[in-house]
């Protein structure tokens, strides 16, 4: 177990969750602090090296075991960070306010608080934040008036003004950190769907079919699921670009595919793989289906045009379909079938569909 994965409890991080790595990395370092301190400490306390009394020696034993255990539950799952961040205020609230009250000896046993209203910011935010730093402040001012802390009133003024300014400054940072966070992540999401985007007719773009490709037959060939590729090419579609030119061309596209994206699943992929080529792959659908499909697509191209010149252009397509096999390794050999029945579909006269 190297020091990474100790940090990291054992999780790997994308890119949009380098704030939850951090907070990661940040609640694995107090664990380690807090167990390891606690337990020396309430170790010199027995051995009377540093006297603290009883009680905070016996809770001091108690939070080392405790942050053990948290960190081993904090690596069962990424979904536990939540419950860990709150598990660990809980302890270091706990520890701070019986040192507090039981050590009177630390005069400056109050600046612990800062420690723990900074902590809640940073793996809570600032409500959380806000939240323990005014209950420390309410425990603080009621332990003072019905105990004897033995805290000079210049030290009580000083350490919760000091606490309230703290408060305000680490909601200052920590609110622009999340909204730098926030519109880093929403950045990227515009890259990442630029990347994966046709930037003519807005479909999937050829990268992102590859990428997409393969996880669905990944998934189909271990369950066993039906999973058939559409390979679509636009009958004669040079000479509409040689006759009208490239901008109408790009109309004509634009039209397939809007009349197309209507008739598919949410499920199914939609991809442009060049120039008047696309593919759509169907999950759990098999090839008889996926040939009725592609039967009325071939109607509906009968009702695509672009007026140009008081002219209706229309244009037709050849399809290629081929469906999962049980010996098929890679997605490649489904996309060599289905362009294989493609080229059949045009030798056979185009405007048709073709099954291999």
């Amino acid at each position: 177990m190297n020091i990474n994965n100790i940090l990291y409890s054992g999780f790997e991080f994308s890119e949009d969750e380098s704030l939850l790595k951090f907070k990661f990395k940040l609640i694995n370092i107090n664990l380690f602090i807090v167990a390891i301190f606690a337990a020396l400490f309430a170790i010199f306390s027995d051995l009377g090296i540093n006297d603290i009394g009883r009680i905070q020696t016996n809770i001091d034993y108690l939070n080392s075991v405790f942050c053990v255990m948290v960190f081993f539950f904090l690596r069962s799952s990424k979904n536990n960070f939540l419950l860990s961040a709150r598990l660990l205020l809980a302890i270091l609230f706990m520890t701070f306010i019986v040192a507090l009250i039981y050590v009177p000896q630390d005069e400056f046993r109050l600046v612990w608080f800062y420690l723990l209203t900074y902590t809640a910011f940073i793996l809570l935010g600032s409500i959380s934040g806000i939240f323990i730093s005014i209950v420390s402040i309410i425990i603080i001012l009621t332990a003072n008036y019905f105990l004897d802390l033995q805290l000079s009133q210049y030290a009580m003024v000083t350490s919760l003004f000091g606490l309230i300014i703290f408060t305000l400054l680490s909601k200052a940072y920590t609110d622009r950190v999340v909204s730098y966070e926030n519109t880093l992540s929403e950045k990227n999401k515009s890259l990442q769907l630029l990347a994966s985007t046709d930037s003519l007719t807005g479909i999937t773009n050829r990268r992102y079919f590859d990428e997409i490709s393969n996880n669905y037959f990944e998934t189909s060939q271990r369950y066993k699921n039906d999973l058939t590729l559409m390979l679509l090419d636009l009958d004669y579609f040079k000479k509409v670009n040689d006759n009208y030119g490239h901008g109408v061309g790009d109309q004509v596209l634009i039209s397939f595919v809007n009349k197309i994206k209507l008739m598919l699943r949410k499920s199914d992929v939609f991809a442009r793989v060049g120039g008047e080529e696309f593919a759509i792959l169907l999950f759990k659908t098999d090839a008889e289906s996926a040939n009725v499909l592609a039967k009325k697509i071939c109607k509906r191209l009968e009702e695509v045009f672009v007026e140009c010149k008081d002219m209706k252009i229309s244009t037709t397509a050849s399809i290629g379909i081929s469906q999962n096999l049980e010996s098929d390794e890679i997605f490649n050999e489904i996309y060599l079938r289905s362009d294989k029945a493609l080229y059949q579909a045009k030798d056979e006269g185009r405007n048709r569909a073709c099954v291999h």
